[in-house]
């Protein structure tokens, strides 16, 4: 299981619509101000499908990910699952 972190704000709220346009996503209960995309295999998101300056894409990842970043430029973000336990999910 991989996934990322996403700050539970309005500013990063496109990057979880997105998300879960891009692929086989679940998207976990809040927990705190966080909420969580898990994802298998691999996810593309396009900057332009999330409407976000570049700015606030490039914060995008600051709640943390569970995975592995293949691209991450001004117009692409790649993240592939590593479906390593993913830390803390599971309440442990």
């Amino acid at each position: 299981m991989s996934g990322f972190y996403v700050l539970d704000v309005p500013e990063f709220s496109s990057l979880v619509d997105a998300a879960m346009k891009s692929g086989d996503c679940k998207l976990h209960p809040k927990r705190g101000h966080y909420q969580f995309v898990e994802f298998e295999n691999e996810i593309e998101i396009l900057r332009r499908d999330t409407r976000m300056s570049e700015a606030v894409w490039y914060g995008c990842l600051t709640g943390g990910l569970d995975g592995k970043i293949t691209q991450f430029d001004s117009d692409r973000l790649k993240l592939v699952a590593t479906n390593e336990p993913i830390l803390g999910l599971d309440g442990k």
